[in-house]
Order: structure tokens, then sequence, then C-alpha cells
């Protein structure tokens, strides 16, 4: 069926309507002089619609004056009708050709990665792998070996389980399964100390086995052996022995700001200027030069990849500027206000640094000293934790 269809389509094929009262003398003739008639149909029984060759129309003159009928024509279609109407237009047909070459060629290139499976391991090293290979937006798509590729990277990454890389299109999809690392498997009956991995003051210990290097109250830091894996007995002397003790630590942590009673802020007023700029690789294109019209504007830019259908990307990146104009003003703080404004921010800082979720169980203290400017605000944590691993 599709072969029929293209070649009627490269023949070229009109719509014809035929009027009279010998339409079945008409159609009878044209089977006898191998005209195809198709996609016919009869209307109130003197008309007759139907398709046929480019070619037949011309023979349908004498077979029409023949059986008294009037022949129109209604529509034409197919690759001789486009030519002819395309042919005085030789800069159309050539920019059609350019485009098809272009086209053609981009689609040998590599213009977009995709990654998706990566938690601890950041695009930007992901990338960097690729490259080595070949792999990397710009690049020729041919005698990449993708599976040796694959094996090169797992085996030099010991944080990769798998890895695996599609080519569709202009897109390179890539797939990272990440590595669990596995828990250092220490014998219960091995000799072994404990040393510190967190700084702070010993608050409380209790040691029940091994022998205790250090005190309640004293201060200690990263790597400081806590209890040595020893213990000396009467009548066995001196024998190594696997630590086993839990030890807990106090440790401080503090931020400090101070912020004046009047502060310039900025409130968008709600005018808006839009941009584009457009990227061909590395080429910009920028529409509108000079810059923004307001004084002071927050600035959003939006990225975004053309791509001709799922999976093949051009080299052309559009980027949309969004110009906020927002205006300067004062704003005047009492002492509560500041005050509350600065340890709110302290605290988010720490809690966001220190990765605390709950701070029901941390001793806080917030100190404040205000002079004629402002307010100064320092925010204290005091955090006991349990620290100590075996080495």
């Amino acid at each position: 069926m599709i072969f029929e269809w293209l070649y009627r389509y490269i023949l070229g094929t009109v719509d014809i309507v035929v009027e009279g009262f010998f339409i079945e003398r008409f159609i009878n003739i044209c089977k006898t002089e191998n005209i195809i008639l198709w996609s016919s149909k009869m209307e109130k029984g003197t008309i007759l619609k139907a398709k046929i060759n480019k070619s037949d129309f011309k023979n349908l003159r004498h077979i029409a004056k023949r059986t008294s009928c009037r022949v129109s024509l209604e529509g034409k279609s197919g690759l001789p009708f486009v030519i002819k109407k395309y042919k005085k237009r030789k800069i159309f047909a050539i920019a059609l050709l350019v485009i098809a070459i272009f086209s053609f060629v981009i689609t040998r290139f590599i213009w977009n990665i995709e990654i998706s499976g990566a938690q601890n391991i950041s695009r930007e090293e992901i990338l960097s792998d690729l490259a080595k290979y070949g792999i990397k937006e710009g690049k020729l798509k041919v005698n990449l070996d993708l599976e040796e590729i694959k094996n090169e990277i797992r085996l030099n990454r010991d944080d990769l389980a798998w890895i695996g890389i599609d080519m569709k299109g202009t897109n390179v999809i890539v797939t990272i399964v990440e590595a669990i690392q596995e828990p250092e498997i220490i014998d219960e009956n091995a000799p072994c100390n404990i040393v510190a991995d967190k700084n702070g003051t010993i608050s409380k210990m209790v040691v029940r086995n091994g022998t205790a290097r250090v005190n309640v109250g004293d201060v200690v830091s990263c790597g400081d052996i806590l209890v040595e894996g020893v213990m000396e007995g009467k009548y066995t002397g001196i024998r190594p022995v696997n630590s086993d003790a839990d030890i807990y630590v106090v440790s401080h942590h503090e931020k400090e700001r101070k912020e004046a009673f009047i502060q310039e802020i900025s409130q968008r007023t709600g005018e808006v200027e839009k941009n584009v700029e457009i990227y061909l690789h590395n080429f910009k294109i920028n529409f509108k030069k000079g810059v923004p019209k307001f004084q002071n504007c927050d600035t959003i830019r939006t990225y975004k990849k053309v791509k001709l259908f799922s999976n093949y990307y051009i080299p052309i990146e559009i980027v949309n500027i969004t110009n906020f104009e927002t205006n300067k003003s004062f704003k005047t703080y009492t002492e509560e206000e500041l005050k509350e404004k600065l340890t709110k921010a302290l605290q988010e800082e720490l809690n966001q640094e220190l990765s605390i979720l709950d701070t029901s169980e941390i001793q806080q203290n917030v100190a404040s000293v205000t002079d004629e400017t402002g307010v100064s605000v320092k925010v204290m944590y005091e955090i006991e934790e349990k620290i100590g691993t075996k080495e």
C-alpha cells in the first residue's frame, strides 16, 4: 500500500469531475484505454468524482468528446507539482538544500549528555571522565567503542558499581549506579584501640575493656587515643585486648553577626524586561545589546537546549533573561526585631552546617550587645554526642 502511494506521489495525481449522461460509457472507455480511476464517487447519477495519474489527464479530452461529457480539474498533488511550484524560487530551493545538508551533518555529532543516578558523584566528574574518551559536546560520534569506554571508567573508579552509556540520536544517555561502601569488618577478638573521631571535652565515659588514656573533663581532638587495647593483670601481665567503651564529649559551636538598625532593602516594582540570548555551540547571539534599562534589578536566566525530536539535540541553546526592576529603600528595625532576625538567621546557619534536624536536645545560648548603631548577636550551641572509633 505504501509503495503504491509513493509511486502515485512521484508521478503526480489530479482530481477530476466528470459531468454528463453517459458516465458509465466514459468509465468503460477509460478501462479499455488503461486509464485507471480510483477513489471514484458518483453524485446525483450524472456527476463522477475520481483521481487519475497526471500523465493520463490529457487523454481524457477525446473520451469526454466521444461520450458528450464535460471534464474539469478539481485538484492536483504529487512531486511534479511541488517541483513546478518551487522551480522558479531558486533561493528557497538552495536554502532547503543547505538546511537538509546542515541537518544531516549536525546529527553526526554529540550535542547533549544526560546523566542520571549520580547522588554523591558530581556531574562535572562524570563529564570529565567521559571527555577523556572522546565523549563530549561537539565531538563526532564515530569510532566510539562504548563498551570499552564503560569498562575503562568502571575500572578507574571505585565509587561506581555500574555505568551504562547509550547513544540515541545526538544525545548520550549515561546511567550511574554508585557503589555502596562496605563497612570495615572488625574481628571482635582482635586487639584494637578506640580513637577520637570528633573534637570536644569528655563529659562521661564507661570503659568495659581496655585501658582508658583520658578522663572526664579532658579536651580531645580527632585521632587521640581514648582507650588503649591493652590490659594488665596481676598474673597475666600486659596483654592485648579488643577495646570496648561508651564515651561522650561536649562540643561548642558558635556564630556571631552584627547588623545596623537602619538597613537598605530592595523590593520589586512589578516592571519586567525580557531578553533572549542564543548560543550556537560556543558562539553567542544577543538580540538586545547593552545594559538593562532598569538601574536596579533582579535577573533570572533560564536555559533550554533545542531539539528536533526526543533525542535529536542541535547545537543551539536559548537563554531567556528576565530582569525584575527593584527599588531601594530603607527600613528601621527595633532592637527586639533585629535581635530576633539575627538569632533566627544564625540558628539556621548552624543547623545547616552541623546537619541538625532536631534541636530539642541541644543547649542553646544567645548573647547580644546593643550600641547606638545596631545589635550584635552571638548564638552558641553546646552538643553532647557519642564519639570513638575502633582502630
